[in-house]
């Protein structure tokens, strides 16, 4: 018998569109399937929440000194 990974239910914090989505951990991809916004999971506490992907790329680029 296969195990299936049980699915996560988000809230877009863009839309506020709810959908779910396959197991995922944290730092994982999830697009919203609705506003088509790119999300990474985070972990704050024992909760996953999503975070815009592009603010996640901006906080961990290293900064340049010109």
């Amino acid at each position: 018998m296969i195990q299936m990974k049980p699915s996560i239910v988000f809230t877009c914090p863009g839309c506020h569109a709810v959908f779910e989505f396959d197991s995922v951990g944290e730092y994982e991809f999830v697009p919203c399937p609705v506003c088509g916004t790119d999300y990474v999971t985070i972990k704050k506490g024992n909760k996953l929440l999503l975070e815009n992907f592009d603010q996640t790329q901006m906080s961990e680029a290293p900064e340049i000194l010109v």
